[in-house]
């Protein structure tokens, strides 16, 4: 580096702040980096917060401890990465705050070795699994009195210790955020579900595996002393178990809700808990459809202040074979139960019934700020073709299963490109902030895949989704290369995640930091 070179002398903590906002610019960092001594610390301090660990290890050795001293976030998202865990051992990572371990994979006799990653001031532990750590449980607790995001996909030892895993849980105060993974299916006992329920510092709870009957039964049937603090709750329950988690969480607003079945009506369970502003519910009825009676949409309409909705089954696509069904809603029964849940602003209404064009246009004028509309049926488009102010002024989100336009027949002499355009004219007229264009039906549905296709091609961008989306566990989050950094809004369901079905293209919505935008 020449010193000779004139630049500007700022103090250190200037520069920083002007690095910061070209964070993820690598090259303009690495540039800076060159331009003087002066500009290299803060440069390198942002360009090595959250480096890929092959860049560590592709260090001369005797250089990695000065730039391990500046990360910040280390994430290992594969397991070939798991090579570098021997290479970083004798490293200290004063800096760090956020680790997240994909699936260890160790050749025989070889160790797993994380003491150096558990330092002082790490606010995020995420473990996917693949090698038991006996210690490093102990070592969160008296080590890191910051901890306060633990995402487990696997418990962390080989044999779990029930009495050791809830003394960590009740010393841990930090403790904000907690999840148990798919790893956990034969491992969570009831004692460290009771434990977890009863942690006051706890604001959101993921629990994948499914809750057996019995398992809610011991530990939800006092709800006394459950829950007080938590806002997000994620859990899979059978049907019949919804009534006492409902009893047990009625402080929750944000509920996301797995249903083994639906053998019992889990809306009509959901009453009790009236602080419910997001909602999203997937049935896993795999066997038959289910049926949303006017009763559940009764009980749909208790919760007024619900801002976000999400109803569908679990499917990876369209599923025609066990849908949502509601042959008697109409247009009339839809507007009512839509203006019974007047501060809604987002909804995924995945139920086959019977309304038409009418009841969308109708939402457009009873809730005007709505972002994100996502319905099933085939809609005739032609009532928005007549010149008028734009429909949805603020939608960002649109799925249907098709587009359609009426007395379009065989013996129709309006060729299909003529008709996809006049499609596309009319989205992009009445929906003019739209993001996201969805239809359930494309692969089925010629009209939906040539719109799609032709409206990547309007918009002169790539085509963002062909599936509906909604929320991810915390561990997918800090696995994912593209989200973390992303500072722009949910449209979806105003939440910092997707889960299981999304793409990595369709993150480059999504805001993780909730900044007030």
């Amino acid at each position: 580096m020449d010193d000779n070179v004139h630049t500007p002398h700022l103090p250190p903590e200037i520069l920083l702040s002007i690095f910061q906002t070209i964070e993820g610019h690598h090259t303009c960092l690495r540039s800076a980096a060159l331009v003087s001594k002066e500009w290299f610390d803060p440069a390198t301090d942002v360009l090595w917060r959250d480096p890929p660990p092959a860049a560590l290890a592709s260090l001369p050795a005797r250089r990695r401890q000065f730039y391990a001293t500046k990360i910040t976030e280390l994430y290992f998202r594969s397991v070939d990465e798991s090579k570098y865990h021997s290479q970083y051992k004798n490293l200290k990572f004063p800096r760090l705050k956020c680790i997240g371990l994909d699936v260890v994979r160790l050749r025989k006799n070889q160790k797993l070795h994380l003491g150096h990653y558990i330092q002082p001031r790490l606010e995020s532990f995420s473990y996917w699994g693949g090698h038991p750590c006996e210690d490093a449980l102990e070592r969160l607790e008296t080590e890191c009195p910051r901890l306060h995001d633990l995402h487990l996909v696997e418990p962390l030892e080989l044999e779990l210790d029930v009495e050791k895993l809830n003394k960590f849980l009740r010393n841990r105060t930090s403790l904000r955020n907690i999840e148990f993974g798919r790893g956990w299916t034969y491992s969570l006992q009831n004692e460290v579900l009771a434990q977890v329920s009863t942690i006051d510092h706890l604001e959101r709870l993921d629990i994948v595996p499914f809750l057996r009957p019995a398992m809610v039964q011991e530990v939800f049937s006092d709800p006394s002393n459950k829950f007080k603090n938590l806002r997000i709750l994620h859990l899979r329950l059978p049907s019949v178990s919804v009534a006492l988690l409902a009893a047990a969480a009625d402080s929750v607003d944000t509920l996301f809700l797995e249903a083994g079945d639906s053998e019992n009506d889990v809306l009509q369970a959901l009453e009790p808990m009236t602080h419910l502003r997001h909602l999203e519910i997937e049935y896993h009825n795999l066997h038959r459809g289910v049926d949303f009676s006017e009763e559940s949409m009764k009980s749909l309409g208790t919760f007024q202040d619900l801002e976000i909705l999400l109803i569908r089954t679990w499917t990876r696509g369209r599923a025609y074979f066990n849908n949502i069904n509601a042959a008697w809603l109409g247009d009339e029964q839809f507007d009512s139960l839509m203006s019974s849940l007047p501060k809604l602003k987002s909804l995924a209404f995945q139920v086959e019934c019977s309304i038409t064009l009418k009841a969308i246009t109708s939402l457009s004028k009873t809730h005007p700020e709505i972002y994100c509309c996502d319905l099933y049926g085939v809609f005739d488009l032609d009532d928005w073709a007549i010149p008028t102010e734009p429909i949805f002024p603020q939608l960002r989100r649109f799925a249907i299963d098709a587009p359609n336009l009426r007395g379009r027949t065989r013996a129709s002499t309006t060729s299909l490109p003529a008709k996809v355009d006049r499609i596309i004219d009319i989205i992009l007229r009445q929906l003019p902030m739209l993001e996201q264009l969805g239809f359930h039906d494309f692969e089925r549905n010629v009209v939906a895949d040539q719109v799609l296709e032709k409206y990547a091609v309007r918009i002169d961008g790539a085509f963002n989704e062909k599936q509906a989306t909604t929320h991810r566990p915390w561990s997918w989050m800090v696995k994912n290369p593209r989200v973390k950094s992303r500072k722009s809004v949910d449209h979806a369901n105003d939440m910092e995640l997707i889960r299981r079905n999304g793409l990595s293209h369709v993150f480059d919505m999504y805001d993780l930091g909730r900044d007030g935008d």
